[in-house]
């Protein structure tokens, strides 16, 4: 194909691809815009080639679909497994991908003492296999409006069941064939031991990401750090660091008087053998191929581009794995280096300073990359565009060639090691701090929300409005105006949306209930879930654990354009309740946090109070009595009558009028509670009722159902609980009062959506 034409085969095989599986508006705009270009090349030629390219890569997807299925049936199974990667050990837990009868499993394994765990680590290696006494489980797919979806996850890597073992025996397993790949995935799992074993615990997790793609090492804290001022691609192997790593390699080969002939069949050898050693991430892959096509081109004179380089890659990876569509890795790594290659003539003028070239490439990487960050994760930082100029620099041409070089002489000299060591380590600290602080700025990241199809759509052709304009070269100022004013409306049709919402957030064994008014005239939380933290051993602790707060709560909100809360209402001080508050005050602002008297005399509340209080936010204690309104509705505590804290009995009771409907949200309110209400109110009809206690045996007394006499009710509580909640006789009680009942733990995250004219209920599990 003529030099530059590949392009038009990438727009083919992703049209294609999409075609079979995703197909929209987007699909047919990317479909138009291949034939509209070639139209205008006026080439017969290349227009059937790229529709016979569409054709095959429409094929090429039908048959990964037809593929894509299990033989295998839900249930109790004994089975030999191979372990296809090097198992990852977090805290007890051991988990993998293996393969049986040539299908992929996720294989999990609860470790029962350190003493196993130890030896696990020393005999379980890719390729090992073992005989598995255990359970297949579907995966379950999403239970929150818009939250990671772990079945179609596993589903995209051709992964249908969970293969959860009863026990793992060591000395019943044994090595499989001899496997170059599973050779390459054990020497990579020695290297990271060998850098846990021999650098300052500061430089850890940057030798493990940097060398061997591997962040697990990484605090929750740096890496939110990092991610919040965009430059956290830097904490892993990308295609910036694989063309360093080339010319490193290049210029001391040359130094020492290899021939370019050897250089190069050195690289061709040694760079895929080095993306299996970096954990074979698709970006890495993706600079591999178009580093080995580039080098092939110089060597061979061959008619390749930087642009046919990359398309040719993009071609050879959807040719092997259609669904890598999906992977936010995948895109990002694509769509950014296409951006930059395409504005490379105008980024990289000769006229240019260092400091233009730097903010140019850094706002191009960006816009390139916030409309996938928007859809993947509901922000972007903005602040990135900046950081970028700072620390692209600091890490390309200090850490990433300093760790490179500690790594090989700590094989030779441990006392040199010592020393340079050391001084990186203050270098990287004074970096994390930085980006601390950087972090902390109001506007670092953007809260989108989940953009609709449209909204992408829009996004990406600001982000290309851009390009084209600094190439026609426009005034930066102007050419970034189209880009800011779809990405304003876009916030503005979220933030201000005629629709109101109640979400009862599926939070687990706890409860957690938002309230979005229309037109941005009110945002309150209701609790925000949580789990009890029970004391382990050290070798029992995980490196990040599941957090409510982190996992589901926060991307709640995101997903919703949230970013401030007006009322944070803590109804009690019991931790699934209010446990993942924490999380919930260092990612979205609130306005006012309100609890139940005295219920800060509880040492979780004492303590979540104290981390309110860092923020300026204010605390106001309430009871019965207190109330408010706006345009959308009414809002009024009807519980506790005292300031005496007891728990359950005290927890804040909230009584509103607004989509049409009265609700009455219960906390974790008793039947000694319940009868206190019956006796204080006359009359109390409420359409929706928050059942109180999840649905305990304790509350929701038929005299009090009777009295409220609700149309629906909610449960909110955690499937398959430890507790049994809800209880058979509150069931009972619903049913026999006619209650059309929800329950986030059959039915996930149960949500109202509401205009002045009243709204409709649904369920994100039907």
């Amino acid at each position: 194909m003529a030099t530059g034409k590949w392009f038009y085969a990438g727009i083919a095989a992703i049209s294609g691809v999409m075609l079979i599986l995703e197909f929209h508006l987007l699909t047919l705009i990317l479909v138009l815009i291949g034939v509209i270009r070639i139209i205008f090349e006026k080439q017969g030629k290349l227009l059937l080639f790229y529709l016979a390219s569409l054709i095959l890569f429409m094929c090429v997807a039908s048959m990964n679909e037809r593929n894509n299925v299990s033989i295998l049936e839900h249930g109790k199974t004994n089975m030999y497994v191979t372990f296809n990667e090097v198992p990852q050990f977090n805290g007890n837990s051991l988990k993998a991908i293996v393969i049986s009868d040539q299908e992929k499993l996720l294989f999990s394994y609860i470790i029962q003492d350190e003493s196993e765990k130890i030896i696990l680590e020393n005999h379980i290696n890719s390729g090992t296999t073992c005989l598995i006494s255990g359970e297949l489980i579907q995966p379950e797919s999403n239970r929150n409006e818009f939250a990671f979806n772990y079945k179609q996850y596993l589903y995209r890597q051709n992964i249908h069941w969970l293969l959860v073992a009863n026990t793992l025996v060591w000395n019943e397993c044994f090595a499989a064939k001899p496997s170059f790949k599973y050779y390459l995935q054990n020497l990579r799992s020695k290297g990271v031991k060998a850098v846990e074993n021999s650098f300052p615990d500061q430089l850890i997790p940057y030798a493990s990401a940097l060398i061997f793609g591997d962040r697990s090492s990484f605090s929750e804290n740096t890496y939110r750090s990092y991610q919040q001022i965009g430059v956290v691609h830097l904490l892993a192997i990308s295609g910036l660091h694989i063309a360093i790593f080339v010319g490193i390699i290049y210029v001391v080969c040359l130094r020492l008087g290899i021939s370019k002939e050897t250089i190069y069949w050195f690289l061709m050898i040694f760079l895929p053998i080095y993306t299996v050693l970096s954990g074979a991430n698709p970006p890495v892959i993706r600079a591999v191929l178009m580093s080995l096509l580039l080098l092939s081109s110089k060597k061979w004179r061959l008619p390749i581009t930087s642009l046919d380089a990359l398309s040719i890659s993009f071609i050879i990876f959807l040719f092997f794995d259609p669904l890598l569509i999906y992977h936010a890795g995948f895109q990002l790594s694509y769509c950014v280096t296409f951006c930059l290659i395409v504005s490379s003539q105008t980024i990289f003028a000769a006229n240019h300073s260092y400091l233009r070239k730097m903010m140019d490439t850094s706002t191009v990487s960006t816009l390139a990359s916030f409309p996938i960050l928007a859809f993947h994760f509901f922000e972007f930082s903005l602040i990135g565009i900046i950081a970028n100029i700072v620390f692209v620099p600091f890490y390309t041409a200090i850490i990433l060639p300093s760790i490179l070089g500690l790594f090989v002489l700590k094989f030779f000299s441990d006392q040199l090691f010592t020393f340079l060591a050391e001084i990186l380590a203050s270098l990287i600290n004074y970096s994390e701090q930085l980006a601390s602080l950087a972090s902390t700025f109001k506007f670092s990241t953007i809260i989108t929300g989940k953009p609709s199809m449209v909204s992408i759509i829009f996004m990406i052709l600001g982000a290309y409005l851009y390009v084209f304009l600094t190439e026609k070269r426009k005034p930066r100022t102007i050419a970034v105006l189209p880009v800011t004013f779809i990405l304003l409306i876009h916030i503005s049709l979220i933030h201000y949306s005629p629709k109101g919402e109640v979400v009862f957030i599926d939070i687990g064994q706890g409860d957690s209930t938002l309230i979005k008014l229309p037109y941005n005239r009110g945002t309150y939380l209701i609790d925000t879930g949580g789990q009890l933290d029970f004391p382990v051993q050290e070798w029992q602790k995980r490196k990040k654990p599941f957090r409510v707060g982190t996992h589901i709560l926060v991307p709640v909100l995101k997903s919703k354009g949230i970013s401030k809360v007006n009322k944070l209402i803590l109804t009690h001080s019991d931790a699934d309740h209010i446990g993942a508050a924490k999380e919930l005050l260092d990612e979205i602002s609130i306005n006012e946090l309100i609890i139940s008297p005295n219920s800060w005399q509880n040492p979780l509340m004492k303590n979540i109070l104290r981390i309110a209080e860092t923020y300026g936010i204010p605390i106001h204690e309430e009871k019965a009595g207190t109330a408010w309104e706006n345009k959308s509705g009414k809002f009024q505590f009807i519980f506790p009558f005292d300031e005496h804290y007891e728990g359950n009995n005290d927890s804040l009771v909230l009584f509103a009028e607004f989509g049409g409907l009265t609700w009455l949200f219960m906390g974790d309110v008793e039947k000694e509670g319940e009868l206190e209400i019956i006796q204080a109110y006359r009359r109390l009809n409420i359409n929706v009722l928050k059942v109180g206690h999840h649905g305990s045996k304790t509350s929701s007394t038929s005299d009090f159902v009777k009295f409220v006499r609700p149309e629906y009710a909610v449960i909110s509580a955690g499937d398959d609980n430890r507790y049994g909640h809800p209880h058979k006789e509150v069931l009972d009680v619903f049913e026999e009062n006619n209650v059309q009942l929800f329950r986030t733990d059959k039915q996930g995250a149960v949500h109202y959506v509401f205009t002045k004219r009243g709204g409709t209920f649904h369920t994100i599990m039907q």
